[in-house]
């Protein structure tokens, strides 16, 4: 069992005494629902219960109004509000086959006989699939040719110093559909620096909102790079502003600006909590709606440090929320050879997302590590950290795997007698 799945056992399972009937709030909901009636009571065994199990009904989702909406169409305010409203972002009969393929593949769900490998999966409160490869091609050569998606990548990316940005590619092409029923998702930001853009498009007319947080384009985002200073020759994380020129992949020449002053240690859990904090103690951040109501082919761009969280989907809901979600990625002239090995350019990658339980997993880290050098084994005392069920799930698995291996080899032993024995009657029966 991963870190992190252990963290998040260890805040949903209740720690000594019976198992208690659950209550489950969602985000940015005042409802509360049961998650499961208590088990019947066991059927006497002279009499032999027949009946199916009931199946468990679904809980129901109502969210809460939000009347606060935060607004920007304007490119130049991109880095201020943290996103920029886009409308009509691609020709019509993309909305339309994207909404077609992403309907099909939903309709495809629950057959196992039709259903795709590019399929819906789920994901967080959605489902998500791949674009189909040729019509993926057409709408990433469609986003290329927006002027809003140009301006406003060029306005990030490529001003400030010897900035040597030359243009971006269209990048992670996804339908997401919420199905009626699903609460918010956790707010969360979709990178720890500022890597790409990210870009939402409604693919149906008058659909929720993406809900998000105020911005502050004051925060020191950590981007855990390190770079050179052309000046005092000493290795240091690269903040942001810098980063999104590309000084790290370019000729462009850097200084750090304190060269004679100490240099500044490498602590990149610290800035990430510094940066994201408050995703620890308000999971109601993402307060207000982008933008205005949409209408299909209405959308966002957004940084990708913006707080934000999909708004889910109440049980009242017909129809599921269809949106194709995309990252812009810019591209630079000047590359510098790099070492091999070395990663040329942080990517968006969607398993990294910048959520409470990422913050406290790498917080945890950093706690190990700093006891370690001191000569401690904090791993010892992991059952009062991460809590005694997460613990004894974390050895069950280890026993289990243990156990796996033993019947494997068990089971190729006992493969080897029966050969040796179906080879013995052969010749016994040659002999005969």
């Amino acid at each position: 069992m991963s870190l992190r799945m252990a963290l998040k056992r260890s805040l949903e399972d209740e720690e000594g005494g019976p198992k208690k009937r659950s209550a489950y709030t969602p985000s940015l909901t005042g409802k509360k629902y049961d998650d499961g009636a208590p088990a019947p009571a066991p059927a006497p065994a002279a009499a032999k219960n027949t009946s199916r199990r009931a199946p468990k009904e679904a809980p129901i989702v109502e969210l809460v109004q939000i009347d606060k909406c935060i607004k920007n169409n304007m490119v130049s305010r991109i880095e201020k509000a943290g996103f920029v409203e886009m409308t009509q972002v691609l020709p019509s009969q993309f909305i339309d086959s994207l909404r077609s393929e992403a309907e099909e593949k939903l309709s495809n769900l629950n057959n196992r006989q039709k259903k795709a490998a590019d399929g819906f999966i789920k994901i967080s409160n959605a489902l998500q699939a791949i674009v189909s490869k040729e019509l993926a091609e057409k709408v990433s050569l469609a986003l290329m040719g927006s002027d809003k998606i140009h301006d406003s990548i060029k306005h990030v990316f490529g001003k400030g110093g010897e900035s040597s940005y030359e243009g971006f590619v269209v990048e992670s092409l996804k339908l997401l559909a919420t199905p009626p029923g699903s609460p918010p998702q956790l707010p969360h930001a979709d990178d720890h620096c500022t890597s790409c853009l990210v870009g939402i498009v409604h693919l149906k007319d008058d659909q929720l909102r993406t809900r998000i947080a105020k911005y502050d384009n004051k925060k020191d985002y950590p981007t855990g790079i390190t770079s050179t200073c052309d000046n005092c020759q000493r290795d240091e994380q690269l903040p942001d502003a810098d980063y999104k020129r590309g000084v790290h992949l370019t000729t462009e020449k850097w200084y750090c600006g304190h060269c004679n002053k100490p240099a500044r240690p490498y602590d990149f859990e610290k800035k990430l909590t510094l940066a994201f904090g408050e995703l620890l103690e308000n999971p109601d951040i993402a307060d207000a709606h982008a933008g205005e109501c949409p209408k299909a082919n209405d959308g966002i761009l957004a940084l990708p440090t913006m707080i934000h969280c999909g708004p889910g989907n109440p049980s009242a809901s017909t129809e599921h929320r269809i949106v194709l979600f995309f990252t812009v990625r810019p591209l630079y002239k000047n590359t510098k050879q790099l070492t091999a090995g070395v990663k040329k350019q942080h990517k968006y990658n969607e398993d990294l997302q910048i959520h409470a339980p990422c913050i406290l997993y790498h917080q945890f880290q950093k706690t190990l590590r700093i006891y370690e050098h001191a000569g401690c084994n904090l791993r010892n005392y992991s059952s009062f950290i991460v809590g005694a069920n997460a613990a004894d799930l974390t050895r069950l698995k280890t026993d289990l795997a243990r156990a796996r291996t033993t019947i494997a080899s068990q089971e190729k032993k006992i493969e080897k007698l029966m050969l040796r024995l179906g080879e013995g009657d052969k010749d016994t029966s040659s002999k005969k």
